[in-house]
């Protein structure tokens, strides 16, 4: 059984086999990095989750080789018949203009299209915190409540399976360089369809410190298949806002290097969060910058049966509130109304009084 069979197998088999919840009370979102979280959607739930970008890459050593561009990626996400199953398409549009030296002097490019342009699934195969009894504060000792526990190490796990779509083979391989990198007389080009794949893994400690981490590789069954390694650190900074810093390591025949990225995220309401990072290369060979800001907007459609209580109660308590908080409004508003009548009303007596003593 060669590797994409085999894939397919573990995919299919898997999806079959696993079944929990994955409903959660706000947005599950993956941007703005490249690293996927380990929980899928639920069926009912759907996700768009939109970026833009300014690009500059640069290969000094390689015929003063430049590109500056902007960028849009788009993720589409929403829930299957299965709990814990995503479907999952994202493409990355981009426009810039690219530059390089050769014997005639200055070439210069003006380009369009799609660096990434993927479909696929994600499935959820282990959720430790199914187990509640694992959780449980130690009564004991409070100590061991604020640090880390040995539970704490016990990741839930996800595996992702996808196709990559390649159209017009602008930027073969999401790569920028690639024209100046082939050593034949003819360009480097992507396969139409390739494979996808990469492991999951989440873990969550010390009071909504995050640990993602990816394992995979993409182009799968192409000539250029890329080995990929991403960690991403998600660090509480305030109620709704937290920050993150991620590691992205790549490698194939074309272009090895690790992409650090840094960044904030802002969650509106349940439904809408707001993000902005900055990235760069380690090496300079070449040099590659991304700077952004994103939005993610969640349509939630879910159906209650299946949610676990405590979601249920925590969905009707903010629906109160909310409700709570438009009476209170008009309550107040009608409050500052009378005031204002009534201190009208006095000012009418007073200069009434005024007059009868004249």
């Amino acid at each position: 059984m060669n590797a994409k069979k085999f894939v397919l197998f573990l995919f299919f088999g898997l999806s079959f086999l696993v079944l929990s919840g994955q409903y959660t009370s706000i947005i599950n979102s993956n941007r703005p990095g490249l690293t996927q979280g380990a929980f899928s959607i639920a069926p009912g739930v759907y996700q768009i989750e939109f970026g833009t970008s300014y690009r500059k890459d640069q290969f000094l050593s390689l015929a003063q080789a430049k590109s500056r561009g902007v960028g849009f990626t788009l993720d589409l996400r929403t829930g299957l018949i299965l709990q814990n199953l995503e479907l999952i398409y994202r493409v990355d549009y981009h426009k810039d203009v690219f530059t390089y030296n050769n014997a005639d002097g200055e070439s210069r490019l003006d380009r369009i299209g799609t660096k990434r342009n993927t479909i696929g699934f994600k499935i959820l195969l282990f959720d430790p915190h199914r187990n509640q009894s694992w959780y449980k504060p130690n009564t004991k000792s409070y100590k061991a409540n604020k640090g880390i526990r040995m539970v704490d190490l016990i990741p839930a796990v996800s595996f992702y399976a996808g196709s990559e779509l390649n159209f017009g083979n602008i930027y073969p391989y999401g790569e920028p360089f690639a024209p100046l990198l082939d050593s034949t007389p003819s360009p480097v080009e992507q396969d139409d369809i390739s494979g996808e794949y990469s492991l999951i893994t989440q873990n969550h400690f010390l009071n909504n410190y995050v640990l993602v981490s990816n394992w995979g590789k993409r182009y799968v069954g192409s000539a250029y298949e890329q080995n990929f390694v991403s960690t991403s650190l998600i660090v509480p900074i305030k109620k709704k806002l937290v920050g993150f810093i991620e590691q992205h390591a790549v490698k194939n025949k074309l272009f090895s290097d690790i992409f650090m990225t840094l960044g904030a995220v802002y969650l509106i309401n349940e439904n809408i969060q707001v993000d902005a990072f900055a990235s760069h290369t380690l090496k300079d060979t070449p040099a590659m910058m991304t700077t952004g800001i994103g939005v993610s907007y969640r349509i939630d459609r879910y159906n209650d049966n299946g949610i676990p209580q405590e979601i249920k109660v925590l969905r009707k308590q903010r629906k109160k509130q909310r409700l709570d908080r438009k009476i209170n409004a008009k309550e107040l508003r009608d409050i500052n109304a009378k005031n204002k009548k009534m201190r009208k009303f006095e000012r009418q007596q007073r200069k009434l009084s005024r007059k009868s003593k004249t």
